[in-house]
């Protein structure tokens, strides 16, 4: 089926991006790809089959449905839930082996009464809040909670685990004290611990900033996809986008001066002046918030959008360009010709993340992805 507006994932960019996270490790540490959100919106399928060629140890995600679709291809490595669940949805996680994480006794219960009904222990990683408080165990107010948790019969204590909510923040100071606060919480519940288990706490930021905190595994996310997890933190220039957006121009017309572009009418030419429209809207993941603010590029030349976006078409002033034709090629996100536009470009423009712009193309375009190998 032809589709005017495609999204276009590079698997060999993933994987190199992977590799050199890897690179960074200890034999003894290991790699867990994070695809939760169906892999950051770039296909949780192909990306968790990328992820391991690459090297991944273990895949990270929140929901059933990417449980199944990693084990349609994964049948024996290791999945790790990143919230918490419900009775249900962990019952019927049983036949994907998800390990589930663990934050407050209440959980640590029902999985026990679950793990003891199936006459077989669930696997789960206790979650210990340094400071983010929306899940975890708060340690040492909640000391006597771990300890009952531990020794609750019907689940086993594959890891501990905690997450740094600062780490890609200007300042350091939060994260230092946090990383601090894992180590002596770790120390202070070992003896009730198992002997062979995984700690990890380390994000893309923290793996990028925070070598310390890598413990025995990391959880590699956004910068596996080739975003930056912040405006500071830098990521290595080995490191490539793996996500473009494409559309194509479909009609080309010149309007006089003084005409209105858009619902609204924002934008009013100031001389006569080449418009050019394109088969893409807020529908389709292109944001309401890039109208009159935002570039496409033609050619590898920047036009700027004018007028509201609508809901499948947006327009942009293609006056400046020296030829244009229906049927050219536009790119909303990555490269074209010497120009790129970023994620985090579009981020900016919107008031939001990168995260969100990603999740947001591939939700709006799960029919649209064409993935491809460089």
């Amino acid at each position: 089926m032809i589709h005017l507006t495609r999204v276009f994932i590079d698997l060999r960019a993933f994987e190199d991006n992977i590799r050199f996270f890897k690179s960074l490790l200890s034999p003894s540490c290991r790699l867990c790809a994070v695809v939760k959100a169906d892999a950051y919106g770039h296909g949780v399928q192909s990306i968790s089959c990328a992820a391991f060629r690459a090297g991944a140890d273990v895949l990270a995600i929140v929901d059933n449905w990417e449980a199944e679709a990693v084990r349609a291809h994964h049948p024996t490595c290791p999945v790790i839930r990143l919230r918490p669940t419900t009775y249900e949805e962990a019952e019927e996680a049983r036949q994907w082996r998800v390990e589930e994480c663990v934050g407050s006794l209440p959980s640590a219960e029902f999985l026990s009464q679950l793990g003891e009904r199936r006459q077989q222990k669930i696997p789960v990683h206790l979650k210990l809040d340094v400071g983010i408080g929306r899940m975890g165990f708060s340690y040492p107010l909640q000391r006597e909670m771990i300890r009952r948790a531990c020794e609750l019969p019907g689940i086993m204590i594959k890891g501990v685990m905690t997450h740094f909510p600062c780490a890609d923040e200007e300042s350091e100071r939060i994260t230092l004290e946090q990383q601090e606060r894992f180590e002596s919480q770790i120390q202070a519940i070992s003896e009730w611990l198992p002997p062979s288990i995984v700690y990890h706490a380390a994000n893309s930021a923290a793996c990028l900033r925070f070598p310390p905190s890598w413990k025995s595994m990391v959880r590699v996310g956004i910068a596996s996809y080739g975003m930056t997890p912040s405006e500071h933190v830098a990521l290595p220039p080995r490191i490539q986008p793996v996500m473009s957006w494409q559309t194509t121009v479909v009609q080309v017309r010149d309007v006089p001066k003084g005409a209105g572009i858009g619902y609204g009418m924002t934008y009013i030419l100031d001389r006569e002046r080449r418009i050019a429209t394109l088969p893409i809207g807020y529908a389709d993941g292109y944001l309401r918030d890039f109208s009159n603010n935002a570039d496409v590029l033609i050619r590898g030349i920047r036009c700027p959008v004018i007028g509201r976006i609508s809901m499948d078409m947006t327009t942009v002033d293609v006056t400046h360009l020296p030829s244009i034709a229906i049927g050219d090629k536009v790119t909303l996100l990555g490269a074209q010709g010497n120009d790129t536009i970023f994620a985090e470009e579009l981020a900016r423009r919107a008031n939001t993340i990168n995260y969100e712009i990603s999740c947001l193309i591939g939700k709006c375009n799960r029919n649209r992805l064409v993935i491809t190998d460089g």
